[in-house]
């Protein structure tokens, strides 16, 4: 498997396995494990690699520049909250902060993925492409 092929992967695990976290209140030991552990895998590859994402030549300076930033911010946010799963998944912390974390992530994914839509409809630049599976370019 490609390495884009990988985080693309990860990237849309990762987002189904919060949204299925979120979405009872509450996440099943298994579910939060396997979050945990596509986390670990995704942070890890993007810390040896770098990520993929790039910031296009169409965005403006500001944008530019906050880029990269951002999305080693996004990393962090999602290390932290997989260290709190893990916390709480041992015994290690009390309930609450790793689900508070969950919520976070999900409104910054909020943002990332108005971001990269306002990027691909308005400027064009083909953000989406990016980090959507080959299979569904065509309805792009």
């Amino acid at each position: 498997m490609r390495r884009r092929s990988l985080h693309i992967l990860l990237h849309w695990s990762v987002v189904f396995l919060i949204l299925a976290m979120v979405k009872g209140g509450s996440a099943a030991p298994g579910l939060r494990w396997a979050y945990v552990a596509a986390v670990a895998l995704w942070v890890g590859i993007a810390l040896l690699r770098g990520p993929i994402g790039r910031p296009g030549p169409k965005l403006p300076p500001a944008a530019r520049a906050a880029y990269r930033p951002a999305h080693w911010g996004i990393y962090a946010v999602l290390a932290v909250s997989a260290g709190l799963n893990i916390a709480e998944l041992l015994g290690w912390a009390e309930p609450g902060a790793a689900w508070v974390s969950l919520l976070v992530l999900l409104s910054i994914g909020a943002l990332h993925g108005l971001f990269q839509f306002w990027r691909h409809t308005v400027l064009l630049d083909g953000a989406l492409r990016l980090i959507l599976p080959r299979s569904v370019h065509r309805f792009l």
